[in-house]
């Protein structure tokens, strides 16, 4: 029998179904990035830990390639200490309620999913999160509750029901080890569904767009492609806000692309961290939330004029 889809869940279908027209990944492509890579990091072996162990490795995600893309004194110091918040847990909450509901045998009401959710995370020691859920007193778990359930149900109504046909994997890690396992570039992938070379990869946003979503989703393609010599079919972006999808097919183009991105942030990274090389101020909307921008003349420079030009 023929499924029925809405036309927001149609949408989806139609942006993200297999077509006709597929960009060609040449044979060797996959060997050929690789090799540049690890060749663009010889000038830094010797700064590098000596990789005997998990915690002696370069550790680089898809955060701190931007992040160094962006402003180098923000990458060095400016993030901070990371703090869990009723707003920035929501994407969490939500991420492990889809992942629930893609496995279970028989539906439940959403809101029994998300609390669900939220008692597995509170209890779950590992997660830096449980610390931050546990404090809230019975009103603001209840609030968050609630817009958890909102974005749930909403992602029920627009997105397609998943059907185990198309191989569904939820919170998946992605991995790249270089210049002989001293060096990892991690990831967890929302979403995929299907094997190469049509895999899909997918991430969930409960935010804005943002130019970095699509750099996310090229370097997480690129990471698959050399792990697997096949390069996933596409990525998308599906915002559970407003149910928008931003989709990309994946070609050589973007790969090599991924790749010279990745192998001049990570090169840098590795200079500014372990061969203390001084630092690229670059000031610009990270300034708002800068850990450091108090000490930044930059930074408070950058900040000064959008205030005067805001009118504050």
């Amino acid at each position: 029998m023929t499924e029925t889809y809405n036309p927001a869940q149609q949408k989806v279908i139609d942006m993200l179904g297999r077509s006709s027209d597929r960009p060609e990944i040449p044979a060797g492509l996959a060997d050929e990035l690789r090799a540049d890579l690890e060749n663009s990091l010889l000038p830094v072996l010797h700064l590098l830990p000596d990789g005997s162990s998990y915690e002696k490795r370069f550790f680089l995600n898809k955060q701190g390639v931007t992040n160094v893309h962006s402003c180098e004194g923000f990458f060095i110091g400016g993030q901070g200490e990371f703090e869990w918040t009723h707003a920035n847990c929501k994407g969490t909450i939500v991420h492990k309620t889809i992942e629930v509901s893609i496995n279970l045998r028989q539906p439940m009401p959403p809101t029994d999913l998300v609390e669900e959710s939220i008692s597995r995370l509170s209890n779950d020691s590992s997660k830096s999160i449980s610390e931050f859920l546990v404090t809230l007193d019975e009103y603001d778990r209840a609030e968050l509750v609630g817009e958890c359930s909102g974005l749930f149900t909403r992602f029920t109504e627009c997105f397609p029901p998943i059907k185990n046909a198309w191989i569904p994997q939820v919170e998946s890690s992605l991995a790249l080890n270089l210049a002989g396992n001293r060096i990892r570039i991690g990831g967890k992938v929302d979403l995929a569904l299907g094997r190469p070379p049509d895999k899909v990869i997918i991430d969930f946003k409960t935010g804005h767009p943002s130019l970095a979503h699509h750099d996310d989703l090229r370097l997480y393609a690129l990471i698959d492609f050399l792990a697997l010599g096949q390069a996933p079919r596409k990525v998308a972006s599906y915002y559970l806000d407003s149910t928008d999808v931003h989709q990309e097919d994946i070609s050589e183009t973007i790969l090599r692309s991924a790749a010279r991105r990745l192998q001049d942030g990570l090169v840098r990274a590795i200079e500014l961290k372990l061969g203390g090389a001084e630092p690229v101020l670059r000031p610009a909307a990270l300034c708002r939330w800068c850990a450091i921008s108090a000490d930044c003349p930059t930074g408070l420079e950058y900040l000064a004029q959008r205030n005067e030009a805001e009118g504050w």
